[in-house]
C-alpha cells in the first residue's frame, strides 16, 4: 500500500513537473515574442525619430540658404554702386607759335555703359584735379570750371564752380621741401595738391530722358594738371543708408525676416497638406484600397487576439492541472 502510494505521488509530481515545464516554455516563448515585438517597435520609433531629425535639419539648412540668397538678390538689385570713378582725359588746342594752351582744357564722358545711374537715387557729381604745387599754379589764383549734362532728348543742364589751390607760404614750402627731400629724391612722393570741385548735389537722372553725356571744361589756359577724375557719388538715405553703413545689422535682420516668412509658409503648407481629409484621401489612394485594407487589418488583429487567447487558456489549464495534482498528492499522503 505504501509502495503504491509512493508511485502515485511520484507519478503526480512528474506530471506536475512536466506541466510546469510546458507552461514555463510557453511563457518564455510568449515573453520572447513580446520582447521581439517591443524591440521592433523601439527600432521603428528610433528610425522614425532619426528620419524626422534629418528632415528637420535639411529643411532648416534649405530655409537658411534660400533666405541668404533672397537677401543677396535684393541687396544687389536695390543697392546701387556707392562710388563711380572715371578717369578724364583733358583735351585742348595747342598754340602753333607759342608755348601753352590756345583753348580751355575740356573732356567728354559718356555715361553708358561705363556709369549707370539708378532711377530715383540722388547723386553728387564732382571733378577731382591732381595738380603740381608749382609756381605757375600758385600764381594762377582762382579759376572757373563748368560741367554740362546732356540728356537723351538733347536738353542740357549747366553748373559752374570756382576753385583755388591751397595757399602755402614760402617758409612753409621751404620747410616741407627740406623735410620731405629724401622722399622727393627717391621718387616716392611729389609736390602736388588735389582739388575736388562739386558741381551737383542731389542730382537725379530723368527716367524718361536719361543723361547720356557729361562735358567738362576748365576755364583757364594757364593751369597745369597731372590728372583728372570724374566722381559720381551716391548719396544714400533711409534704408539704403542703413544697408550700406550698417551691413551686419541689415544682413542679420533681412535674413531672419526671410527665415520667419519661409518658415510660416512651410508650416501653413504642411498644415494644409496633412489635414485629416488629406490623410483619408491618401489612405484611399494607397496600394491597399477600401475593404481589402480593412480585411487585412482585421485578419491581423484577429490572429493576434487568437494567440493571446490560446496563451491565456493554456495558462488557465496549467493552473487547474497543478491545483488538481497538488490536491491528489495531498489525498494520497493522507
Amino acid at each position: 500500500m505504501e509502495k503504491k502510494r509512493a508511485v502515485n505521488i511520484r507519478s503526480t509530481l512528474g506530471t506536475t513537473f512536466e506541466r510546469g515545464m510546458l507552461y514555463s516554455k510557453q511563457k518564455a516563448e510568449y515573453t520572447a515574442v513580446k520582447a521581439r515585438e517591443h524591440a521592433r517597435g523601439v527600432m521603428s520609433t528610433t528610425k522614425q525619430v532619426l528620419y524626422n531629425a534629418l528632415a528637420t535639419v535639411l529643411t532648416f539648412v534649405l530655409i537658411i540658404s534660400i533666405a541668404v540668397f533672397m537677401y543677396g538678390t535684393f541687396y544687389y538689385a536695390y543697392m546701387p554702386l556707392e562710388m563711380h570713378e572715371e578717369p578724364v582725359n583733358l583735351q585742348f588746342r595747342a598754340c602753333p607759335d607759342q608755348m601753352g594752351l590756345c583753348s580751355f582744357p575740356n573732356a567728354s564722358v559718356h555715361l553708358h555703359p561705363k556709369i549707370k545711374l539708378m532711377q530715383g537715387q540722388p547723386y553728387s557729381i564732382s571733378l577731382r584735379l591732381e595738380v603740381p604745387d608749382s609756381v605757375n599754379n600758385q600764381a594762377l589764383g582762382m579759376f572757373m570750371s563748368c560741367l554740362k549734362v546732356v540728356y537723351s532728348n538733347k536738353n542740357t543742364e549747366h553748373s559752374c564752380k570756382s576753385s583755388i589751390l591751397e595757399f602755402r607760404s614760402e617758409l612753409l614750402r621751404i620747410i616741407e621741401t627740406m623735410a620731405y627731400s629724401p622722399f622727393f629724391l627717391t621718387g616716392t612722393s611729389t609736390q602736388r595738391q588735389w582739388i575736388t570741385i562739386n558741381y551737383f548735389s542731389k542730382f537725379q537722372d530723368d527716367p524718361h530722358f536719361p543723361a547720356k553725356e557729361l562735358i567738362l571744361e576748365v576755364q583757364s589756359k594757364y593751369i597745369q594738371v597731372y590728372s583728372a577724375t570724374l566722381l559720381v557719388h551716391a548719396e544714400f538715405s533711409g534704408l539704403r543708408h542703413i544697408m550700406y553703413h550698417h551691413p551686419w545689422i541689415s544682413t542679420v535682420t533681412g535674413v531672419l525676416s526671410n527665415v520667419v516668412i519661409l518658415t510660416l509658409i512651410i508650416l501653413m503648407s504642411w498644415t494644409r497638406f496633412f489635414t485629416p481629409e488629406e490623410i483619408e484621401q491618401m489612405d484611399r489612394d494607397s496600394g491597399l484600397k477600401g475593404s481589402l485594407k480593412d480585411e487585412v487589418v482585421a485578419k491581423l488583429a484577429g490572429e493576434q487576439a487568437e494567440k493571446e487567447d490560446d496563451l491565456f487558456n493554456a495558462e488557465k489549464d496549467d493552473i487547474e492541472i497543478i491545483k488538481e495534482a497538488v490536491k491528489m498528492g495531498v489525498e494520497n499522503i493522507k
